[in-house]
């Protein structure tokens, strides 16, 4: 098995079936899951509503500038497997190999994170006498495997539905929320900012910091999954379309979705309350807010909510490991068995193998006692906020090398099908903020702020910094690894096995998409300004859903 990166075919294997309405509602609502509807709460208990809103809205930032630069990409290259193409063509062969590898590690873990969170979402209603948690994680899997087994127009409208169920909650929730600040709740006053005390916790400045710093983990693993649309641009019908349009409401929809939900949970809760800590559906602040406006069935509706976003988080991470996978065969960084694909477009070794390794994750989550979900869980949520983490990093990076390319071969920016807004700026904030974040997570992993070391360095411990002891490692080994190994053998031991590709040699062109008479009308329609109040109605409702 060769593992040297290869150029794309110029016939794409995977079949365009995606449209512009599976794109943008998989662009915000296939990351929303667990993270932000189970984990928020807890960001809020342990910093404070402002503290919490500040690690969302930091890391919400670095969204927007990743999101960007990879919409800019994928429009002119609308390739299967960006996160491993795009860094070997503009970077270096290596770099894509690793960060291929650590996003298919991400997205494989992300599948039996979410069906943990599921198992433990339907004990609320069955008790774990009656049936076995791990039964239920197989019973949600099953249809979904079932699911990504076959074209992927499938998974495209089952995702679509549950993303819509996912919004709506979402929307009726802030309604609701404000509803309860402005006086429907025990008080009967409006709240004002009441439970904004203490608006950021800490004993001290130093414990203020450590705590802030913890909760990126929970942010990063939150916004996981709003990348997905450099995936989807690989089975987009019409990406120069699409994919524009799925990018352009990044921005107004973090705000909404995510900084909306984080700011109404801070309004109408303080910061000790015990429906912050969510140790079970009925304590989540979601339920809370239903309940206060007397829907008595709050906690039902809730439960039924998170599952769904679980389930549709699980089925987009199905689809992200299966391609990021199948790329990655492709360009001979893993077996060629894993590259096949049928006549319906789908890589069916790649999907089988995603579900057999999230099926292992499982067992071992449930073998590891009575609280082995909880604590694999965990472990598993730090893992995957690192590879996250990497990935939008590397992605702002090669951003950045693949405009500068660009430009140097002497191609016009304005031939670009879709320009990324505030370039390079956003790039280096997005690399700034993955760097101070990393430094924050080292120094609140290992300052033990006056605790014992036999107590501060305990099971928790380990179970919560997963990233530091096995993602860090995993990453630079896979880099370094194929750097040293394979890629050197590759360009012979005279050269220098970690120069970056030269801008003379960037190919923009394998993997382009030349659009039909008819596409290209429908391209232009989008970009005329709208007539009346119809049109513009229209627009803000492609820009929020």
């Amino acid at each position: 098995m060769a593992l040297i990166s290869m150029p794309s075919p110029e016939e794409p294997k995977l079949k365009r079936r995606l449209e512009a309405r599976h794109l943008e509602m998989i662009a915000i609502g296939g990351a929303i899951g667990t993270g932000l509807l189970l984990r928020s709460g807890t960001a809020i208990s342990s910093s404070g509503p402002v503290g919490a809103l500040l690690c969302f809205a930091i890391v919400g930032l670095q969204v927007f500038g990743v999101s960007a630069g990879i919409g800019e990409m994928a429009t002119l290259l609308p390739i299967d497997g960006g996160f491993s193409q795009f860094p070997s063509r503009f970077v270096h062969p290596s770099l894509g190999f690793a960060t291929g590898w650590m996003y298919f590690i991400t997205w494989v873990l992300t599948i039996a994170a979410e069906m943990a969170g599921v198992a433990g979402l339907m004990s609320f209603w069955v008790s774990t006498s009656t049936i076995q948690p791990w039964i239920w994680s197989l019973a949600y899997l099953a249809p979904l495997a079932f699911l990504n087994l076959f074209p992927v127009k499938g998974f495209a409208e089952v995702e679509f539905v549950l993303c819509i169920l996912k919004i709506a909650s979402i929307v009726v929730f802030l309604v609701i929320g404000l509803v309860v600040w402005f006086g429907a709740n025990d008080t009967h006053r409006p709240l004002w900012f009441t439970n904004w005390a203490p608006a950021m916790k800490g004993d001290n400045s130093v414990d203020l910091f450590l705590r802030i710093a913890k909760n990126f983990t929970t942010a990063f693993f939150a916004y996981g999954g709003t990348e997905l649309v450099g995936l989807t641009a690989g089975e987009a019908v019409n990406p120069r379309k699409s994919v524009p349009r799925a990018i352009n409401g990044t921005f107004i929809r973090i705000l909404i979705f995510y900084l909306g939900s984080l700011l109404v949970v801070g309004l109408i809760l303080p910061p000790d309350s015990t429906f912050l800590l969510a140790p079970d559906v009925t304590k989540s602040p979601f339920v809370y807010a239903f309940k206060s406006v007397g829907i008595l069935p709050a906690a039902d509706i809730m439960n039924a909510i998170i599952i769904v976003a679980a389930v549709s988080a699980a089925n987009s991470s199905i689809y992200a490991c299966a391609r990021t996978l199948m790329r990655l065969a492709d360009e001979g960084s893993a077996h060629r068995i894993f590259s096949k694909v049928t006549k319906g477009g789908v890589p069916i070794n790649a999907v089988i193998l995603c579900i057999f390794v999230s099926l292992g994750s499982i067992g071992i989550a449930y073998s590891a006692g009575p609280n082995g979900s909880v604590h694999v869980f965990n472990w598993l949520a730090g893992f995957i906020s690192y590879g996250v983490m990497i990935a939008w990093m590397v992605m702002s990076f090669t951003h950045i090398r693949f405009r500068n390319g660009y430009l140097a071969q002497g191609r016009k920016v304005e031939e670009l099908p879709y320009i990324a807004p505030y370039f390079p700026y956003v790039d280096y904030i997005s690399l700034y903020i993955g760097t101070v974040v990393t430094i924050c997570w080292v120094f609140s992993s290992l300052y033990t702020n006056g605790k014992p070391r036999d107590e501060f360095f305990n099971l928790p411990w380990l179970m919560a910094n997963s990233w530091l002891y096995c993602g860090v490692p995993l990453s630079f080994g896979l880099l370094f690894g194929h750097g040293l190994i394979y890629h050197r053998k590759a360009i012979g031991e005279a050269n220098v096995w970690w120069a970056l590709v030269r801008y003379d040699e960037m190919d923009f062109d394998t993997g382009r998409v030349k659009e039909t008479e008819a596409e290209l009308e429908e391209i232009e329609l989008t970009h005329k300004r709208p007539h009346g109040m119809k049109e513009w109605g229209r627009r803000v409702l492609y820009k929020l859903f």
